[in-house]
Order: structure tokens, then C-alpha cells, then sequence
């Protein structure tokens, strides 16, 4: 799942301009949209409710922005 994500920009919906979205596009960017902020902590949360959608059980997710910088959601 996470494979998706790596080497991409990601960015949050509606959070830039047509014309930085068509200079990125010309630039040959992977780009991928999500309906939230990009950030650590919020991906970990995502990573937590996709991995419970398919029905496995999970305990926490901890996202790395760095590899001294993470995130981590549990319930």
C-alpha cells in the first residue's frame, strides 16, 4: 500500500493553483491527490483505517518523515 505513495507529490485537494498543477504536470511529476493534509500524521491514521478496511488487525502504524522523525496512530 505504502509503495503506492513513494517517490510521488502528494498533495492535499484543493490546496494549489491550476497553473502550479499544470507546471508540475509539465514537469512529468507523479502526482496523487488525498482528501487530507499530507503530513505524517495524518497518513498514519490512513495507513491505520485502510489496513483495518481490509480487515487485518492492527495495533499501530508509525510513518517515518525522516529517519529520525515519525508519526504514530493507535487506538
Amino acid at each position: 500500500m505504502t509503495d503506492y505513495f513513494d517517490h510521488s507529490f502528494i498533495y492535499e485537494s484543493g490546496s494549489l493553483k491550476s497553473k502550479t498543477l499544470e507546471a508540475l504536470q509539465e514537469e512529468n511529476f507523479r502526482m496523487i491527490e488525498v482528501p487530507f493534509r499530507p503530513t505524517a500524521e495524518n497518513f498514519a491514521k490512513y495507513f491505520y483505517d485502510e489496513i483495518k478496511k481490509m480487515g487485518y488487525s492492527a495495533k499501530e502504524v508509525v510513518v517515518y518523515e525522516t529517519p529520525n522523525n515519525c508519526a504514530t496512530y493507535y487506538e
